[in-house]
């Protein structure tokens, strides 16, 4: 097996490999470029660092490597299906934790689902450390019709305060694009993904300090649920358990199957 930078292959052809490596798996991965090209962009994945895995000069399997100053991150790590349960995982991360440690960066992180026993045992393995337990949401809030402002996701974005998970700290929400799309209603700010898709994904929601406690973004919930009729809202599994649940939980969101751990391996201390 050889690794090679992703940088060199076609958007399309990584596209296409990066569904190919998830087949299967707990969630579906579909294979739209657009949307491929948009989580390279706002998560800050690094073609260049990334690497594609070859055997007999065939891709079998994928790292994308995600970069903010001295902080790596695995935004993903799959292999083909005929090319499983060969160790090809640790083959394919080991040398790219060595990479991090010579550029100098401090940590890599990841996120992977708690019910995946076989991951979190390979990077529990490689030095990874669990941090903590990431949910996510599904339902339909009850509707109520409001006027709903078309605003940049980077209003949300200066709302949110930092040390939350990387798909949802300000820098990754307010580096999304189209077909993503920001809404405020009063004090609450909300980012939704494509608005065609049959579940409106709710990417981030803040609300203005001062309003804080005071229902707006419960409001802005039911605002969007009236504004998409019998769509259900989906919040993706990188919420940290705490108090964030409440708000959820209390608009009639109720937690999906699966889980996530929030690991760290503190490479700069080797």
């Amino acid at each position: 097996m050889d690794l090679t930078p992703a940088s060199e292959f076609p958007l399309r052809e990584l596209s296409t490999l990066f569904s190919r490596a998830f087949e299967g798996y707990f969630v579906k991965v579909p294979d739209v470029p657009l949307l491929f090209d948009a989580r390279m962009r706002s998560e800050h994945i690094s073609l260049l660092d990334s690497r594609i895995a070859r055997t007999g000069g065939e891709p079998v399997g994928l790292v994308l490597i995600a970069r903010r100053g001295r902080v790596s991150r695995i935004a993903a790590m799959g292999i083909v299906p005929a090319h499983r349960n060969r160790r090809l995982g640790g083959a394919m991360l080991s040398p790219l934790l060595d990479e991090a440690r010579a550029r100098g960066d401090i940590r890599m992180m990841l996120e992977v689902i708690e019910q995946n026993t076989p991951a979190v045992k390979l990077y529990e393995r490689l030095g990874f450390q669990r941090v903590r337990r990431l949910v996510g949401f599904v339902g339909k809030p009850e509707p109520e019709p409001a006027p709903l402002k078309e605003v940049e996701p980077e209003e949300c974005a200066r709302l949110l305060p930092e040390g939350l998970p990387w798909q949802l700290s300000p820098s990754t929400v307010a580096g999304l694009a189209g077909p993503a799309r920001a809404f405020r209603l009063g004090p609450a700010v909300a980012v939704l993904g494509d608005l065609s898709a049959p579940t409106l994904a709710l990417r981030a929601i803040a609300v203005e300090p001062k309003a804080r406690g005071k229902g707006a973004g419960s409001r802005l919930l039911r605002a969007m649920a009236a504004a998409h009729p019998g769509k259900p809202l989906a919040v993706s599994v990188i919420v940290p358990e705490g108090p964030c649940e409440r708000f959820f939980l209390r608009a009639g969101l109720l937690y999906p199957a699966l889980s996530q751990f929030e690991m760290v391996h503190s490479i700069g201390s080797l």
